[in-house]
């Protein structure tokens, strides 16, 4: 049977396993550990996850200190055999206080057992894990049916709390209400939960700690948050903190100037101390002013945040120090390659930095110059600390020794953010309002909601604000959680994640919680709310609504979230109805040309330009957010690299931009489908001048000269109505004035927006005109707009009026139109509702008439460009015996007139010549008219004159419609 003595090693494992070196007992012994004054305690042996030194046994160091074993203590393991399987035990928390969250977390408890502990005995504490950051210890209070054993999958946990719990047990257990796997998150549970963490884990842990003796309680903050930190830059030791006078008990400063103090460093695992010792000085000693604004905060090196990984906010305990312990010896441990040199540096370092006293501290990595560093050890053993002055530094023998420990991970400072972007947009205006929103001394704040859309800075707002929040005079401890790394996962991984961080908050209060993309977890789903994803997303909503409204509520916290919209957001976290958890309302602005001139001269202030015309890029970036100007400004570099690799003289001109602007890719018109405007410009129609020049004046020039039109005191019409029989060109007039001025194309064919389902028409009328706000400055065009817009009052549906006051709300709401022109086409303008045509809406009528006489020969000579027409062909001729048709009708004349040429040479029996070969003659030319009808007749087109004649001259809508029934009859 194996028995041995060993020494005892900590590691940082997360459970109450034994590990022994891989020659001794294999995987799933059980061993008893007999220790100290013969106090005796079981295990089970666990595979060799952690290293294990020859000779040693490795236990977790949480464990270790419940059960009062010390490291590197001799211990004698001894093998147990045949131990019995236990069907039933019953444990109880060692702290009472802990029974409420051991209770609410059973479910967790027993399934993470079997992962922790195997053997049991009554009377023995261990640990139980119940997240990454909460361990719970227990006491085993009865073992069923023997003890010790070892408990298997079947074994029954009992959770019982201490005997002066039973009252607060009996309130506890109507709160424990079973759920199954398709019933909604339990809130009751929720809230139970959430009142200890706010309540037990933060508040009462500091009040204990604050009501000890001569102890102090402070909020730490680095020293280069200090607005005077130059001034007292001489005194900022590793070790030397400063707090202001009327923050210390008045005993302190009876004492003497010199103050020595241990400072606890508290964190959400109170099992794991972090204790340092440092000197204390008072600000108002080396200021010479008062310092009351800053009570209550203690302001220390950023060596204390690096090596403890700590935050701002984080509470720290200070005890007065009174006897001071004598060092012998100092062991410095650094680098092979400064073993030589570290005695002298780290003497000299001493001598330079001793004017009066100073605080040492072991095991921290400390950077003498010359990027030299080292730790330090102290002898004897029982000194936790050394106060160098230059007597002891010349008594204390120096041994150095190889090894170092590796510092933590620095925070990035973030100050960079705020040097240029504040002056974008009103980021200035949002920041300043959220600020001075916490920065009140009111114990509730009030929560904050950001919106904008993607790529607009939302992300960097909160940078801003958290550097700001974080800085002097506000020294307020933030939170950031993106929430696209948490999307997917269950509801119960998000609530830890959630609980977790609202713990930490309410140690670090006041302090701030920073969510950001907060729609990406709380989707606004619309449709079947029985659908999967309809019901995770209103879990979720739930539980975060929860938290958010339970925790800043026991807490002074405050909660600033950013979402793309408010209407992407879930109805249990913003509604229109009822309180609202939201009541400060931030809207990111859109970019205006100032705004990305300054931005882009900004980018390329480092960079030769070459005759660069920022005005022009402004105008073509129009649309453009933060993130869409960024890309494109690295593709011009890219650009420029492509043409002349020498980074040192590197120049960017005109043609680089141009050639980014093609290939830049606009985060807003990610999901919006443009239409290609064609390969035809306003030269490849014939006809129609003065509407051509109309459309000019109303679209390109407000793009082409925006700030005299900016200076306009009136509204700019915005929204162009062309009306004219069929077949004049209307549509084709859409799409080449979108090539010609340079705007992007979204067209709309009429009925494609109807929708039986109720709320669905409405809808796609929003969508449309929110995606053309994303396109501007773009053509929104309507084609066959009688169909979409009729007269109320006269669909049986309902359907069509409300898609009609839904055109009217948008085309003349709340919301600018600015750069979105809005382009309607119809030939029955009598059949519109009368309120689409008023000003500021539709307010400019354009008729396309029937081509003339000069039209039509102009019509035929732009169609005819790629025939091959023989000589006898005469336009003119043509044009003179076409009177009444459309450029549509011309058009299938000289299409009818191409196929007579290849059935003639089909006749000829000359099917080897090329179709290319044949050329259209007069004689075609006239057969083709014979055979092509005007699509319309002339008792038609008498109509529609009558109709257009009506309409222009704006009869009253009553005599306007009885005169087109009439006229139709």
């Amino acid at each position: 049977m194996f028995d041995r003595i060993l020494s005892v090693n900590y590691n940082s494992s997360k459970d109450c396993f034994i590990y022994l070196p891989s020659k001794y007992l294999k995987t799933g012994s059980c061993v008893q550990l007999t220790y100290g004054d013969n106090k005796i305690a079981y295990f089970s042996v666990s595979a060799s996850t952690v290293k294990v030194v020859n000779e040693c046994i490795s236990l977790s160091s949480v464990c270790a200190k419940i059960l009062e074993i010390e490291e590197n203590e001799l211990v004698r393991v001894s093998q147990i055999l045949n131990l019995p399987t236990v069907n039933r035990i019953t444990i109880a928390p060692v702290n009472s206080n802990e029974y409420e969250i051991l209770e609410l977390l059973a479910e967790n408890v027993q399934s993470t057992l079997l992962d922790q502990i195997r053997v049991v005995n009554t009377g023995q504490k261990f640990v139980i894990w119940a997240g990454s950051n909460i361990s719970i210890a227990v006491c085993v209070e009865n073992v069923e049916p023997q003890s010790p054993g070892i408990i298997d999958f079947l074994t029954e946990v009992v959770i019982e709390p201490k005997s002066k719990d039973n009252y607060e047990s009996n309130l506890l257990g109507n709160a424990n209400v079973e759920r199954n796997d398709n019933s909604v998150f339990d809130i009751d549970k929720l809230k139970l939960l959430m009142s200890y963490y706010s309540q037990h884990e933060s508040q009462n842990n500091l009040q204990k700690f604050s009501n000890l003796k001569h102890n102090l309680v402070c909020r730490l903050v680095p020293i280069n948050k200090l607005p005077f930190s130059d001034k007292i830059k001489s005194y900022c030791q590793y070790f030397n903190v400063f707090v202001s006078q009327e923050s210390l008990p008045k005993s302190w400063l009876n004492n003497g100037s010199i103050i020595i103090c241990s400072m606890k460093i508290l964190t959400l695992d109170l099992l794991s101390e972090k204790v340092i010792y440092v000197r204390l000085f008072i600000l108002e000693d080396l200021l010479g002013k008062s310092c009351s604004n800053l009570v209550g905060n203690i302001f220390v090196n950023d060596i204390i945040f690096e090596q403890f990984n700590c935050h701002l906010g984080c509470r720290v305990v200070l005890n007065y120090i009174e006897e001071i312990p004598v060092v012998n010896e100092i062991s410095i441990y650094t680098k092979k390659i400064y073993l030589l040199v570290i005695e002298e540096k780290f003497k000299s370092y001493l001598i330079e930095n001793c004017d009066g006293i100073m605080v040492l501290n072991p095991d921290i990595l400390l950077n003498i110059g010359d990027y030299v560093k080292c730790n330090l050890k102290f002898s004897p053993a029982e000194a936790k600390f050394f106060v160098a002055n230059k007597d002891s530094v010349k008594s204390c023998k120096f041994v150095v020794n190889e090894g170092t420990v590796l510092p933590r991970e620095n925070v990035k400072n973030l100050s960079n953010c705020t040097t240029f972007l504040e002056n974008i947009s009103n980021y200035q205006y949002v920041v300043d309002k959220i600020i001075t929103a916490y920065s009140s001394q009111e114990h509730n704040w009030e929560n904050v909601l950001i919106t904008g859309r993607a790529g607009t800075g939302k992300s960097t707002i909160l940078k801003i604000l958290a550097y700001k929040l974080n800085s002097s005079p506000n020294f307020i401890f933030t939170k950031t959680i993106q929430c696209k790394t948490i999307k997917g996962k269950t509801v119960d991984s998000m609530f830890k994640v959630f609980s977790l961080a609202f713990s930490e908050l309410a140690l670090y209060q006041p302090s701030v919680l920073l969510l950001d993309d907060l729609h990406l977890l709380c989707e606004s789903i619309k449709g079947d709310d029985v659908a999967p994803n309809a019901i995770y997303s209103n879990r979720v909503s739930e539980m975060i609504h929860t938290c958010l409204k339970m925790f800043p509520r026991c807490n002074k916290i405050g909660i600033c979230v950013t979402v793309e919209s408010t209407a992407k957001l879930n109805k249990n976290l913003y509604s229109s109805r009822g309180s609202h958890l939201f009541k400060n309302l931030h809207s990111i602005s859109d970019l205006t040309k100032a705004d990305r001139i300054d931005f882009l001269k900004h980018f390329f202030e480092k960079y030769k330009l070459l005759d660069v015309n920022f005005d022009y890029i402004s105008i073509k970036t129009e649309g453009f957010v933060i993130q869409d100007i960024i890309d494109f400004c690295n593709k011009s570099i890219f650009e420029a690299y492509k043409d002349d690799c020498d980074e040192e003289n590197l120049v960017l001109n005109n043609n680089h931009f141009e050639r980014a602007l093609k290939n830049a890719c606009v985060l807003s018109l990610q999901n919006v489908h443009l239409h290609s405007p064609g390969s035809k410009s306003f030269t490849d129609i014939g006809g129609l001048h003065d509407v051509k020049k109309i459309l000019v004046e109303s679209l390109m020039w407000p793009a082409q000269y925006p700030g005299i039109f900016a200076k306009a005191p009136l509204r700019l019409q915005s929204g162009l109505l062309l009306y004219g029989p069929p077949g004049t060109g209307k549509t084709l007039l859409a799409g080449a004035a979108a090539k010609h001025c340079g705007l992007r194309l979204i067209s709309i064919k009429g009925p494609e927006l109807l929708s039986k389902y109720i709320g669905a028409s409405e809808q796609a009328v929003r969508d449309v005109f929110q995606k053309a706000q994303s396109a501007r400055p773009c053509i929104l065009f309507f084609d066959e707009f009688d169909s979409l817009a009729p007269r109320r009052g006269h669909d049986n549906t309902g359907v069509t009026d409300r898609v009609v006051n839904q055109l009217l709300t948008q085309l003349d709401g709340i919301e600018s139109l600015s750069g979105v022109c809005v382009l309607a086409a119809t030939s029955r303008p009598d059949l519109l509702d009368p309120a689409l045509l008023r000003p500021g809406r539709l307010d400019r009528q354009i008729l396309c008439p029937l081509p003339s006489k000069d039209d039509r020969l102009e019509i035929l000579t732009i169609l005819s460009k790629n025939l091959d027409l023989s000589e006898d062909v005469n336009l003119e001729a043509v044009a003179s015996a076409t009177k009444g048709y459309s450029g549509a009708d011309l058009q299938s004349i000289l299409y009818t007139a191409q196929l007579s040429t290849i059935d003639h040479l089909l006749d000829s029996s000359k099917e080897s010549l090329a179709i290319t070969k044949s050329q259209v003659t007069q004689k075609h030319l006239k057969e083709a008219i014979s055979k092509t009808r005007p699509s319309l007749p002339e008792q038609e087109r008498l109509k529609y004159e009558r109709i257009y004649s009506k309409f222009e001259r704006g009869n009253t809508i009553d005599e306007f419609r009885a005169g087109s029934k009439a006229t139709l009859a």
